[in-house]
Formats: C-alpha cells, sequence, structure tokens
C-alpha cells in the first residue's frame, strides 16, 4: 500500500494540534495553511543558482524591542513600506537574510500576510547545533517557519520543533544522536582512561579534584558537532571513521582501510588531548571542589579557558577541512587525527541489509535496502560490518547527517537532525 503524501494544510492541522501553552497567537486556520503554502512554493525556487533558504518569523514588530541586540535578542529592521507575502517576495528577500543569522518578518494586516521587515538574530541559536558553551537566546515565543531545501518545512516555538514536512512526510520527532546512551558508550574506556590519569596527576595536588563523564565527554562532542557543522556547510559531503586507539601502536584498528595520506605519530595530530587535559586541569585549578562537570566548564568566563575552547574549535576547522578531498577522515577514540583520503576497502563484505533506527537507542527500527545509498554510505555500512567497535558519522552533499554503527549485532544507522 502507498503511503499518501502530506502537504502544508496537514502540517498547519499538526502544528494547531501540537502547539505549546505558553508559545504565541497563531495565525488563524486559513492563513497559516497561506502562510506554510507560500513557504513551501518558495522553498521549490532558487534565486540565481542559489537554493532558497531562510526563517520567516510571525509576529508583530511591536512585539520584538526596538532597542534589541543581535544574539541577546534580536535587532529589529522594519522597512518604510510593508510588502505582500508572496514566494516571489520570500525567494527575492532570502538572500539577504542569511538562515544563520537573519529572519524574514511578516504579520497579519486586516486578514492579510504582510511582510514588514528583517530580524537580525546573529547566530548565537545555532549552538545546540554547532557546539559551545554560549547559552541560547529566547527572544520569542511566536512561531518560526524554517525552510531548508525544496519542500522542507519545519515550525518552531523558542527552539522547540513542532512539526516539519520532508520528502512529503510528516514528523515532530527531534533525534540528536549526541544525547543518546549508546554513543557515549563507544568512547567510554577513553573517558575512564582520561578520568585515571587526571586522578593521577592530581593525587599529587593538596586538595585533589575529581572530573566526572559529563566534562569528558562532552567536550569532545562538542569539537565533533562544529567539525560536522563545518562540514555540512561547506556542501560537498564528507565522511569521519572513528577507530579504537591502537595501544601497541600496530594498525590492527585500520584494517580494512587504505590511507592515502597519514600523520606522523608525533605531538600535533594528538593535540585534541593535550588541550582536554589543559582544559581539566585549568579547571581543577580554579575551585576547591573535589570534582567538576560539563556545568562548571560552561560558567567559567575566564579568558584562559575561552581560548583552550578556540583550540579546541580550530581542530574542528582542521578534520572539516580534510573531509574536502574523496575519502574518509580518520580518527581514533582519542580524537586523535589518523589521516585523511582514506577509502574503504571493496574486498570488504557488505551487509545483506541495514537498520534504520527510528529512536535515539535503537529500540525501533526498519530494515533497509542497502542498493538505494550512493557509494559513501555503502562504505560506511561496509566499515562499520567490519569494526564493530567503530563509528562512521557520514555527511550527504544536501547536509544529511548519518551515523553508522553496530548496533544489537546489526549495522544500524540514526539520521540525526541538524538545524540549518
Amino acid at each position: 500500500m502507498t503511503r499518501a503524501h502530506a502537504y502544508p494544510p496537514d502540517l498547519a492541522r499538526h502544528v494547531i494540534e501540537h502547539w505549546p501553552a505558553e508559545g504565541g497567537v497563531l495565525p488563524a486556520w486559513p492563513l497559516l495553511c497561506e502562510v506554510l503554502s507560500v513557504a513551501f512554493q518558495a522553498s521549490l525556487t532558487s534565486e540565481e543558482a542559489r537554493p532558497t533558504r531562510f526563517r520567516l518569523l510571525l509576529t508583530s514588530p511591536e512585539r520584538l524591542p526596538e532597542n534589541g541586540s543581535p544574539n541577546e535578542g534580536v535587532l529589529r529592521l522594519q522597512f518604510e513600506r510593508e510588502r505582500p507575502l508572496s514566494a516571489d517576495e520570500l525567494r527575492r528577500l532570502s538572500p539577504a537574510t542569511p538562515f544563520e543569522v537573519a529572519l524574514i518578518a511578516a504579520h497579519v494586516v486586516e486578514g492579510q500576510l504582510r511582510i514588514w521587515g528583517i530580524a537580525h538574530s546573529g547566530p548565537a541559536w545555532l549552538n545546540p547545533t554547532w557546539g559551545g558553551r554560549s547559552p541560547v537566546p529566547n527572544w520569542s515565543y511566536d512561531p518560526i517557519i524554517h525552510v531548508t531545501g525544496p519542500g522542507q518545512l519545519a515550525v518552531r516555538c523558542a527552539g522547540q520543533l513542532i512539526g516539519a514536512l520532508e520528502r512529503g512526510a510528516l514528523g515532530d520527532g527531534f533525534l540528536d544522536v549526541f544525547g543518546s546512551e549508546w554513543l557515549p558508550a563507544l568512547f567510554a574506556v577513553e573517558r575512564q582512561r582520561v578520568q585515571h590519569q587526571h586522578a593521577q596527576l592530581q593525587s599529587l595536588s593538596a586538595s585533589p579534584t575529581q572530573v566526572d563523564n559529563s566534562l569528558v565527554g562532552s567536550v569532545g562532542q562538542h569539537m565533533l558537532r562544529r567539525a560536522i557543522q563545518i562540514i555540512r556547510n561547506a556542501r560537498h559531503g564528507g565522511m569521519i571513521l572513528v577507530v579504537d586507539a591502537a595501544e601497541d601502536g600496530s594498525d590492527a584498528a585500520l584494517a580494512g582501510l587504505r590511507l592515502k595520506y597519514r600523520f606522523s605519530d608525533n605531538e600535533p595530530p594528538h593535540r585534541y588531548r593535550t588541550l582536554l587535559f589543559q582544559i581539566l586541569d585549568r579547571l581543577a585549578a580554579r575551585t576547591t571542589k573535589t570534582s567538576v562537570g560539563w556545568t562548571d566548564f560552561a560558567l567559567d568566563d575566564s579568558l584562559e579557558l575561552e581560548k583552550l575552547e578556540r583550540a579546541v574549535f580550530e581542530l574542528s576547522r582542521i578534520i572539516g577541512g580534510l573531509a574536502g578531498i574523496d575519502g574518509a577522515v580518520v580518527l581514533d577514540k582519542r580524537l586523535s587525527l589518523i589521516g585523511f583520503g582514506a577509502e574503504v576497502s571493496s574486498d570488504l563484505p557488505s551487509p545483506e541489509q541495514v537498520f534504520r533506527a527510528q529512536d535515539l537507542e535503537g529500540q525501533r527500527s526498519s530494515p533497509e535496502s542497502i542498493e538505494n545509498v550512493g557509494t559513501r554510505h555503502r562504505a560506511a555500512y561496509r566499515f562499520a560490518q567490519h569494526h564493530p567497535e567503530g563509528l562512521a558519522i557520514v555527511v550527504s552533499h544536501d547536509g544529511g547527517v548519518s551515523f553508522v554503527a553496530q548496533h544489537a549485532g546489526e549495522v544500524s544507522y540514526w539520521e540525526q537532525s541538524v538545524s540549518p
């Protein structure tokens, strides 16, 4: 039986049914259908060969402060004359309102949808996706429509996804793989080693301070988040393969991989571990607490820790750059750089099928054929089949992100929900 496709009126109905009590005022049903239909039509257009991507804020200018500022709130830029809301107008305005930093603003006037100006938000709203310690400003509970590609619409309230339309399907789930239990479990041994080594160093201190999992794991997660976003924004796709760290210096963890460019085994490729211990040491030195975690790092505004965080994110930029050529970037579970331009050998057997996870922990999944995906995904499936403790992160040229790993003895993948 063929599944019926969903359209803007279906999304409008879903949004009305699931709109939170604390949310701002939604347009009436006919106008909500109209604005979503116009946004849908605009998503199918392009401006000078550029895809039409934008955020559309539905609120009156009076609901935004006149003295607001980007990243802490929003800068309100009101037109002298309002414009009718149409697909062509949204297409023309989209290059002037970059998705990451600005919104097209519209409201209802005498029963008509009108564009009244631009709301410049700055990029701070992207922090959960991009990684980093900065808090996310919440300056509006009114509806914001995200248009990220042809036929791809999402409606949000204060950052919360209310409903989305993609590939003709209606959804309201937000799958952040970094919030799962299975992903941190892959790195559990390395976290324990870091904690043990740091405890040994701290034992020489007059007031030793322990570090917990939330800190050791989160720093690495934020570095990977930033790397993924850099690869996505480059729009060429890429792949990151994570293998076990070889304690004996052997190449056993690289079985089935052909590395075109391999780094020397000295300190610079292992710089992440160096920076991590510097962060742990600085936090321990600045407290009398017996233990520090991610919250302590997030709330510490010292210039020294800010410089260390920037250095970690420069590693993200390096990984993103290395992914710009054919082949995968290879890291070990210490997040050390092994090499890039890696090819997953075609001699490795492919799984007969893979499983698409439908929830965060893969408790619900559906089998899929591997015939309907590109070479990058098939390489990731072969890698995961041969490396049961490994991880592949696949970024498609269209911005989609998949995490591939073995789960319950089967090769499974999770589609990461991403913002822009």
